[in-house]
């Protein structure tokens, strides 16, 4: 049973247990006569017939239909601030905790139609060990979903991926982008113009503002008012207008949800192995959770949040059915 069911019992329980090691989940499955060690349940985080990220693909892959076209690249730490031996750790930035912390940096991806999330893709920052990059695992991610021959109607990222090479390869492969970009790259007005830093700019209009962007070629650069600064925005389409550009803006929104909802729902970063393809394993698994939650959102319209106090409620109600009869009180 666990050869063919073993990864959906191991996703319906991080989706709710808080405890999510193998020995917990052997332990949770011994109450119900199920016997299985914890080595068995490790071996599903260990298997080695497919890559995680390829296992995850394929799971939700028939699900991609013409509408889901908007790619979304992101970034996200697992918070690891006490382990010792966990591979994949390192030093990095935590924005829960507004410091650098120990913890496993994940480059991700995301496909949505504007309102739903369909994770595709990820990579784990490893640097010391395969000398990669965050904007070499982005060039990884936008290959790979290009040989596997998605519809893609625009890439969008923030502007730590708005490198030369990123954009670059994004204009070889015939597709649109849409990213942050920092205020002090250097544009002209006109390709024989004076260099000037975004910043020095009057006021773009809102329908957008074609530049040339340095070592890049010609953008449109769209500007926004957050907070009382200026954030920019540029794309590949020069015919991208208002409307589009805040559509396309708003739907690469959807990957804040998306790490909020794997981080709070799905216990991504909770789990005890400690070595590389365990680690991937439970990560590819966590998403595929996620997947799982999304799919119950839309069809049953109740929020993640309230689908999981559901089952908790299951579970609950049960246990105190069955310590009743267990105790010879008669529930009325």
């Amino acid at each position: 049973m666990l050869k063919k069911m073993g990864s959906i019992v191991y996703m319906l329980f991080i989706l709710l247990s808080e405890v999510n090691s193998c020995v917990e989940l052997s332990k949770t499955l011994r109450i119900f006569g199920i016997n299985i060690s914890h080595d068995t349940i490790n071996r599903i985080l260990w298997d080695e017939g497919i890559s995680p990220q390829e296992r995850l693909f394929s799971y939700v892959k028939d699900f991609i239909t013409s509408d889901y076209n908007i790619i979304v690249i992101d970034d996200f730490v697992i918070d690891k601030i006490y382990s010792k031996s966990t591979e994949f750790t390192y030093y990095c930035w935590s924005n829960l905790h507004k410091r650098v912390v120990k913890g496993i940096h994940i480059v991700d991806c995301i496909v949505t139609n504007g309102k739903n999330i369909i994770p595709i893709d990820f990579r784990v920052y490893d640097k010391q060990r395969d000398g990669k990059t965050k904007n070499d695992l982005c060039r990884e991610i936008i290959s790979s979903l290009v040989e596997k021959g998605l519809n893609i109607r625009y890439i969008c990222f923030d502007s730590w991926y708005s490198s030369k090479e990123n954009l670059k390869l994004i204009d070889k492969f015939g597709l649109f982008y849409l990213c942050r970009i920092k205020r002090n790259r250097k544009i002209k007005l006109s390709k024989n113009g004076e260099w000037i830093s975004i910043k020095e700019l009057g006021e773009i209009p809102k329908s957008g503002l074609i530049v040339y962007l340095r070592k890049v070629g010609y953008v449109k650069l769209f500007c926004l008012s957050k907070n009382g600064k200026a954030v920019y925005y540029i794309t590949n389409n020069l015919f991208m207008d208002f409307e589009e550009f805040q559509e396309v803006r708003n739907a690469s929104w959807r990957i804040e949800e998306f790490h909020r909802g794997v981080k709070q729902c799905c216990n991504i970063g909770n789990f005890f192995v400690r070595k590389r393809l365990p680690i991937l394993g439970h990560i590819s698994l966590a998403m595929r959770a996620f997947f799982i939650l999304e799919r119950i959102r839309i069809d049953k319209k109740i929020t993640w949040y309230e689908f999981r106090r559901e089952l908790n409620r299951i579970a609950v109600g049960n246990a105190i059915i069955s310590l009743c009869k267990e105790a010879g009180l008669l529930l009325i």
